[in-house]
């Protein structure tokens, strides 16, 4: 747990969808709300040559019954949407594209929202955009460096998220190669400026279903989990997906390797030079394992925040088997070493202190206390002195990670409100040992 999801929102008035005006009012120029630009993030391909191929054609919706009660959660670590029926049984994990990330954090925030799907659909077609919550059509955005206006948004749907602060983001489509018949296609990722992009296939989906309702949103950082602890994913896996057997894997070769830290598997395949590549997902490479050949990661870049969404992972560098002058930047295994993160020696961590907790062999990095801890940066979790659990076999207090959901605490802890250490009056949500 490298992070805390409370981190501040990150409310930029140039964020995609920035509203800088009353939600009750919708000008009809969408340069007035939004100034100059609505920005996107990277945009591959923006084909300045001005042929916009299939771009200007809105997409065909299908014709699908609205859910009854249909919620939403997003989850940034586990780049998903997960749209279910409250009252019936749809119940379907899509993937996304959210905020690209900027000093570890995505610029996609957290928070509660709500689509305002209830609200009558629009198509904008114009090069100058209706500002509307409901798009079932967008097409058009401006370029604040250049001016140059581009239908990146492709005549898909467009859904706004109403929430807190002065920013309104939305889900839309992929972006990338945007001029192509089918709407383009999308790198699971962090890209965006602070939107949820998704398939093209997945957001017409997904609009035609909310139609009528007003849905709420819960978007958070941490991986989105079962009752069971399983993590919420889509159903084609790949490499580092969490597993619990090999049949998980399911890609060629797929195998299920357990994590020492988090003490739960990850999808991989046995190598010794090379490994596959899937489109829209990091690079792949191969990677030393002892003496015992080599096993398929990924390579720690940007579009997976440096390896930080995959649990219990850090970025190293590794060699290949067949060839140990060849290195990469890449995702393995380990511990970031702060208050919260799992552990398997007191030299991993930077307070120094290993802590045991039930399911081991890994415990969690802490640091003993009388009343307060010190906090890290933006990126760290946030802080707490308890009292030692018995199981912990520490005595007195001991830091904690901070947390609002049991979602967000490593195994062998548990979110619990508890008082602090030496001074019971002030409470928390933390992961305290079990």
């Amino acid at each position: 747990m490298k992070k805390t999801s409370l981190f501040a929102f990150v409310l930029l008035l140039t964020a995609c969808g920035a509203e800088t005006n009353d939600p009750g009012t919708e000008p009809a120029v969408e340069d007035e709300l939004f100034g100059e630009d609505l920005p996107v993030g990277s945009v591959t391909n923006p084909k300045a040559d001005g042929v916009w191929g299939f771009a200007t054609e809105c997409k065909p919706v299908p014709v699908l019954e609205p859910l009854k009660d249909p919620a939403i959660v997003i989850s940034l670590d586990g780049l998903t949407l997960h749209l279910f029926d409250r009252q019936g049984d749809y119940d379907r994990v899509f993937p996304i594209g959210p905020g690209a990330p900027s000093n570890g954090l995505s610029l996609t925030p957290t928070g509660e929202f709500t689509t305002r799907t209830d609200e009558p659909a629009i198509d904008d077609t114009a090069e100058t955009a209706r500002w509307g919550w409901n798009h079932r059509c967008r097409m058009w955005w401006k370029d604040s460096a250049t001016g140059r206006r581009s239908p990146v948004f492709a005549g898909l749907p467009f859904i706004r998220l109403d929430g807190p602060g002065p920013a309104v983001y939305g889900i839309h489509g992929p972006i990338d190669n945007f001029t192509d018949a089918n709407g383009g296609n999308l790198r699971r990722g962090y890209v965006s400026h602070g939107c949820v992009r998704m398939e093209a296939d997945d957001v017409v989906e997904v609009w035609a279903l909310l139609q009528g309702h007003r849905a709420p949103v819960r978007l958070q950082k941490a991986v989105e989990r079962s009752l069971e602890g399983r993590a919420q994913d889509v159903a084609d896996k790949w490499l580092l997906s969490e597993c619990v057997a090999d049949s998980d894997c399911n890609f060629d070769g797929g195998i299920c390797r357990k994590n020492e830290y988090s003490q739960r598997g990850y999808c991989s395949m046995a190598c010794t030079s090379t490994c596959p590549d899937k489109k829209g997902q990091p690079t792949s490479f191969c990677v030393q394992d002892g003496d015992e050949g080599g096993f398929c990661t990924l390579k720690s870049v940007e579009v997976n925040n440096a390896c930080d969404r995959y649990d219990d992972f850090v970025s190293a560098v590794g060699q290949r088997p067949s060839n140990p002058a060849r290195t990469a930047e890449v995702c393995v295994p380990g511990s970031g070493g702060w208050v919260g993160d799992k552990c398997l020696a007191d030299a991993e961590c930077d307070t120094g202190l290993c802590t045991p907790v039930s399911g081991g062999p890994a415990g969690i990095c802490t640091t003993p206390c009388e009343r307060m801890c010190a906090d890290g940066d933006q990126t760290q979790a946030t802080t707490f002195c308890v009292k030692a659990p018995e199981s912990s076999m520490e005595e007195g207090g001991i830091c904690v990670a901070q947390c609002s959901r049991d979602d967000e605490c490593p195994l062998g802890t548990g979110c619990t409100e508890t008082g602090r250490f030496g001074d019971s009056d002030a409470v928390r949500t933390a992961c305290v040992p079990n």
